[in-house]
């Protein structure tokens, strides 16, 4: 053997082992669905011994699929459920019940108990621990205290095609393609056109957390989705556009708009399924996502992404890991269903059925 074979193999020798170290790793945890529990909802009857607690309502989970709306805990206790015969705004918090011409509307607690009444006409909207109620004309719209009573309200002319809300601030969107937002007072915050369209309106809109982002969904004819920062009012402007992406195909519809809590990334209801956009270094992904996305939730870690979407008849539930990772879904025919997340658990409803589905990674 020649002297640069001597060299050579046990160099090609090393090297090889070297990379069978490095490259045997154990493989990352993967996310497994696991069924917990399923209440039929129309066969339930509360018994002395079910009797709810204080505790039990104080961590009330709201569920509105079809004409039924209720809470439940997440043992699967169920605290209520009621059939509503025309409208209805649901939040963990409380409810409402109304027309199209409601003069007065009671806000119910999930205990059943009246915490307040709006004695405005409109159409009331709950999320979260935030109650609005759009006026009629579909322009104008206030924001609402606990009690139901008025604590400022936006006048305008032009129809709200798109609105969202955070903790600290609400955005609107206009047929006219105008952005506002405002903050905890009413006071307006921020006020721009994304523009770039032939005919400027306004699909979708989300505010994050802090109200540093807003990301619109515009237009027909030169779509566009875009996010807006705050900037300093002593540059002149209160808002710098930092991103925006023309859509190849185009929607007619409104659409979901949600961040992150963290602000991190936005994810956005586009024709081919789920567009995310990071917030730190701006880079866009689109997942593809069956049907029509109707709800997007984040688990309380921050860990994952829930998606629920509709095509026909068929509701899919899809999951995204990390910043674009598809993880996994699974699907299910209902003429009505709803998603909702407490803890690392996902629960779905669907035509009179509840079930709890936990989220582990094996």
């Amino acid at each position: 053997m020649n002297k640069n074979v001597k060299i050579i193999v046990p160099i090609f020798l090393a090297l090889v082992l070297f990379y069978v170290i490095i490259a045997t790793r154990p493989l990352s945890p993967e996310i497994q669905f696991l069924p917990v529990w399923t209440i039929d909802l129309e066969s339930y009857t509360k018994s002395e011994n079910e009797l709810p607690t204080a505790e039990d309502f104080n961590q009330a989970v709201s569920f509105k699929f079809g004409q039924n709306l209720g809470y439940f805990t997440t043992d699967g206790k169920i605290l209520s459920y009621i059939t509503f015969p025309y409208k209805t705004t649901v939040s963990n918090d409380a409810y409402t019940l109304f027309g199209t011409s409601s003069e007065e509307m009671q806000i119910i607690s999930p205990a059943g108990t009246e915490i307040g009444k709006i004695s405005v006409t409109g159409f009331p909207y709950f999320t979260e621990d935030r109650k609005f109620i759009f006026l009629p004309g579909g322009s104008s719209f206030s924001k609402l205290n606990d009690d139901g009573s008025v604590a400022w309200t936006y006048e305008g002319f032009t129809p709200i095609t798109a609105f969202s809300s955070s903790k600290t601030g609400t955005v609107a969107g206009f047929s006219d393609g105008s952005v506002l937002a405002f903050d905890a007072d009413g006071n307006i915050t921020q006020q721009y056109n994304p523009g770039g369209s032939n005919y400027e309106v306004i699909l979708g809109a989300a505010i994050s957390e802090t109200s540093k982002y807003i990301a619109t969904l515009s237009g027909q004819g030169g779509q566009r989705f875009v996010i807006s920062k705050k900037t300093d009012a002593d540059y002149g402007s209160h808002t710098s556009i930092v991103f925006y992406k023309s859509m190849e195909h185009e929607l007619n519809r409104q659409v979901l708009i949600k961040f992150s809590r963290d602000e991190k990334k936005v994810f956005y209801d586009n024709a081919s399924g789920i567009g995310i956009v990071s917030c730190k270094n701006f880079r866009n992904t689109d997942i593809p996502i069956k049907g029509k996305i109707l709800s997007i939730l984040e688990s309380e870690s921050g860990e994952e992404i829930f998606i629920l979407s509709k095509e026909g008849k068929t509701y899919t539930v899809s999951t995204i890991e990390s910043f674009d990772a598809f993880a996994g879904s699974f699907s299910f025919d209902a003429e009505s269903a709803c998603m909702a997340v407490k803890g690392n658990s996902l629960f779905i409803g669907r035509d009179g059925k509840l079930s709890r589905i936990d989220i582990i990674h094996r």
